[in-house]
């Protein structure tokens, strides 16, 4: 790279940062970006541990992965109206007959839209008798006039969810709906599929939002009636769907 060893030394132990210049220079030899180089070094590991893997798929992807990139490329502009924060309802097969509220953030890094949601579990739910907050993380894309996100269980790996919203039919986009595919938590891991409700926070405090989060009766004032309603589609009970393992 033509910089120094002793120069290379100092940036080693952190006595010296690179020019611009030799940072490029660093950057370009070792095929990272600078916000890549400058990360944690357990997370630094975690991505260079990763790449030949992901090497490895995009050559088992063949002619997919560049369909894939289309994907992507096609959503950067159709999805920058989309980002911020929404309250995320839908009917949870955990506890029939009652509504779940979280927080949904969709964001842009690199012209690839990110998704993070946020369940908050109440003591009732948890097996330890407390409170607390499960993430899921993901992708968002738009295809063909509908938004499909795609998320997992940011500390497990337990399963992939999908989420199918009709776009907003307004430039301000305000409310979505669209319908929820996934999995039932730890005991049951039934797979089912529910409405779902999105309502945007303009002026979003997250800290503010998630104490909004939680499980309410579709009876409760935490729920506006136009969400039971859309949630509901017109019936007179949940609109939830469970599957049904076969017996062995």
């Amino acid at each position: 790279m033509g910089i120094n060893r002793q120069q290379f030394t100092k940036y080693l132990s952190g006595t010296s940062h690179p020019s611009p210049r030799n940072m490029r220079l660093i950057c370009d030899h070792f095929g990272v970006d600078e916000d890549e180089l400058l990360a944690p070094p357990s997370r630094f590991a975690d991505m260079v541990v990763l790449r030949p893997r992901a090497q490895h798929l995009m050559r088992a992807l063949g002619p997919a992965a560049a369909t894939l990139d289309r994907m992507f490329t096609t959503s950067v502009d159709l999805l920058r109206p989309y980002c911020g924060y929404y309250l995320y309802y839908y009917f949870t097969p955990s506890r029939p007959g009652m509504i779940r509220c979280s927080l949904l953030r969709i964001s842009e890094r690199k012209d690839v839209y990110f998704t993070r949601l946020v369940e908050r579990i109440q003591p009732e739910e948890s097996p330890l008798g407390r409170s607390h907050f499960v993430r899921y993380s993901g992708v968002a894309l738009s295809l063909a006039g509908r938004i499909f996100i795609i998320d997992h269980n940011a500390k497990e790996l337990r399963s992939i969810s999908q989420t199918i919203l009709f776009p907003s039919p307004t430039p301000e986009v305000r409310f979505l709906s669209g319908m929820t595919l996934g999995v039932q938590g730890r005991t049951a891991r039934a797979p089912f599929a529910s409405p779902v409700f999105l309502e945007r926070l303009p002026n979003c405090k997250p800290s503010a939002a998630l104490r909004r989060t939680g499980i309410h009766l579709p009876s409760s004032p935490e729920i506006p009636t136009r969400i039971v309603r859309t949630l509901m589609a017109g019936s007179d009970v949940p609109q939830l769907l469970t599957a049904t393992e076969l017996p062995i």
